[in-house]
């Protein structure tokens, strides 16, 4: 067992007395679905990976994304209505990479548009896609927390992409 991290003067320091990259570790031990959060349709489409999102509420339906202020998605969000967010599966590890800012050329990701809610633009073959209306934002440290209300939604039968540790992994279905 490892000691806890805890503030002290010693430690390397730039958040908050705490050593940012032992933090920044630790919090990686947490295993993350990975995400494609977009906003647009066609030549206004702008789309970005993502690992921070969760369901916000059943009732009303929310859905919730953490976007960091230095994103260039980050005023993109600002300025949405809607927003999209797709749910990789393992075999979109090259999805994510793309939309990580590591372009893979052979790649020609598809997108659809979801019928009735011009402006919202879903990844094709994602495991569970959603459209969103904004219904809030809300600053979060270096990040904001965008809130929105589920307009619709997809699934598929598939196993997720995963993030762990700083890498990409995958879980067995069903386990």
């Amino acid at each position: 067992m490892h000691a806890i991290a805890q503030r002290s003067a010693e430690s390397p320091t730039s958040c908050g007395g705490l050593d940012e990259r032992r933090l920044r570790n630790a919090l990686g031990r947490f295993a993350t679905g990975v995400v494609v959060i977009s906003t647009g349709t066609g030549e206004a489409l702008h789309a970005m990976t993502a690992n921070a999102f969760m369901s916000g509420s059943l009732k009303p339906p929310l859905i919730v994304v953490s976007v960091g202020h230095h994103a260039r998605m980050h005023a993109r969000m600002m300025q949405a209505d809607l927003f999209g967010v797709s749910v990789l599966s393992e075999e979109q590890e090259s999805h994510s990479r793309h939309f990580a800012g590591e372009p893979q050329d052979w790649l020609a990701p598809c997108f659809t548009e979801v019928e009735g809610l011009g402006g919202v633009a879903l990844l094709h073959r994602a495991l569970a896609r959603f459209a969103a209306r904004m219904v809030d934002r809300h600053p979060c440290g270096d990040h904001t927390l965008f809130v929105g209300e589920v307009l619709s939604f997809s699934l598929e039968e598939d196993a997720p992409l995963v993030f762990y540790s700083g890498r990409y992994a995958s879980v067995a279905q069903g386990r």
